[in-house]
Order: C-alpha cells, then sequence, then structure tokens
C-alpha cells in the first residue's frame, strides 16, 4: 500500500497508548522523506502486541491487512492466542468473526515489522497518519 511507503527504514521514536482512549500511536523519524517525523495512530485498539520491540528500531515494512487472506488469518491468531496456529485453528469461530470485521472494514488489522525480527500487530477501528512539526 503507497501510504506506508514512507514509513520503510523509518526509525520508532516513540509509542505510546492511552488506555481510557484506546489510542496507540507511533513517532517516526522518515529517512525516504528526508527526516520529516510522522505519528501513525490507531483508534479504537481491540488489542495489540509488541514482540521483541525496541525503540530506535527501524522499520522493515508496514502491512494492512484486509481479512481475505491466509497470512491475514494467521497474524490475527498470533495477536488473539500468542503463537502460530495449526492449519485446522484458521476456522476458530472467534477468528472467523474478527477476520470478517476486518474484512467488511469495522476494524483494521495492521503489522510493523522492523528490520530485526520484532513485529508490532494492532487491531483497531481507525488509523490515521500525522505530520509532525510541520
Amino acid at each position: 500500500m503507497k501510504q506506508w511507503d514512507a514509513f520503510i527504514e523509518a526509525t520508532i521514536d516513540a509509542i505510546h497508548f492511552n488506555a481510557e482512549k484506546r489510542e496507540l500511536s507511533f513517532d517516526v523519524t522518515c529517512q525516504l522523506e528526508s527526516g520529516h517525523r510522522k505519528r501513525l495512530v490507531i483508534d479504537g485498539v481491540d488489542d495489540f502486541v509488541a514482540n521483541e520491540m525496541r525503540l530506535q528500531n527501524i522499520i522493515d515494512r508496514i502491512h494492512q491487512y484486509r481479512g481475505d487472506e491466509t497470512e491475514a488469518a494467521r497474524c490475527l491468531f498470533f495477536l488473539m492466542r500468542g503463537r502460530e496456529p495449526e492449519e485446522d485453528e484458521l476456522r476458530w469461530p472467534q477468528l472467523v468473526e474478527k477476520l470478517d470485521h476486518v474484512r467488511t472494514g469495522r476494524r483494521v488489522l495492521l503489522e510493523i515489522e522492523p528490520v530485526y525480527g520484532a513485529t508490532l500487530i494492532i487491531l483497531g477501528e481507525n488509523v490515521r497518519l500525522e505530520s509532525i512539526g510541520d
């Protein structure tokens, strides 16, 4: 997705979570945009996992799943259960329901993969991009 291209090789500077608002945000410095700073904000967070994440990680890619692919099911299962699924577990009713929410746009499923093997997976209602300091 083109909107995520600016985040390639961006440095994660800060991560904020507001439990009351259910809002998660990431401040990054975008190397491909001459060091401009951006904020990725996810509203209405249902759940998220930060696996081996560290500040100053460099983002390799951001993937927004649409819910109609096997990788979306595997990613969401990992978020919900903390492990990779067995093949028959991809038909788990709670997983199928959440995937349908992603497919229909009621939820957003993002995976942020930094270069060094860490992963962030977020399930929320909405995602938006903001400029910082412009």
